[in-house]
């Protein structure tokens, strides 16, 4: 039962990945065009579109607080791995575990606190788009909320694996990066 939860899980998380990486792919080249039209408009035509930079801005955000979580999830942000990888296994498990979930603390403060800023937000619009800052730091709070379902994911899947191996030697989804590297979900497996 808790595999079959966990192959739907993976499923979940691996398709939120697919639609944010997608999304903010396409919002990055619609910016450049955005970008590209301003530049044309205010230096060849003479005729500044004062709407481009709040857009940008708005664009901006999203590409931003989409694109952390797909990084977060292929293990693409900085982490001090220098220093991780030259301890040793049995320390590395339990480490990568505790480093998890004070993510997932992290987290859930980020998401409580941006949803708090969502009903403050409500109440201003933005002078040349005339929207609702609310869209502004609405990336903010689905970043988070990403983040934290890739987060609950790595945390079950290093505990289940961790006390797998306690068990049963080499019956461990978690995968090794390099000699000696640190221990990784399987999902984050393919990363450089």
């Amino acid at each position: 039962m808790i595999s079959n939860f966990m192959k739907w899980y993976k499923k979940l998380v691996d398709r939120i990945e697919k639609v944010e990486n997608f999304l903010a792919s396409f919002l990055l080249g619609v910016l450049a065009c955005v970008i590209m039209m301003e530049v044309v408009s205010r230096y060849l035509l003479n005729h500044p579109f004062p709407w481009v930079f709040e857009l940008t801005m708005l664009m901006i955000a999203y590409i931003v607080f989409l694109g952390i979580p797909v990084m977060y999830k292929q293990k693409s942000l900085i982490l001090l791995e220098f220093i991780f990888n030259r301890l040793s296994l049995k320390v590395q498990r339990p480490l990568s575990l505790i480093w998890e979930i004070l993510i997932g603390i992290f987290l859930v403060y980020l998401s409580v606190g941006a949803y708090e800023l969502q009903s403050l937000q409500k109440r201003y619009t933005s002078p040349t788009l005339d929207i609702s800052f609310q869209f502004f730091t609405l990336p903010i709070l689905l970043g988070a909320l990403s983040m934290l379902l890739f987060n609950i994911y790595a945390i079950l899947d290093y505990s289940m694996n961790w006390a797998g191996q306690r068990r049963k030697l080499g019956a461990s989804s978690m995968e090794m990066k390099g000699k000696g590297g640190m221990c990784r979900p399987k999902w984050r497996s393919g990363t450089k």
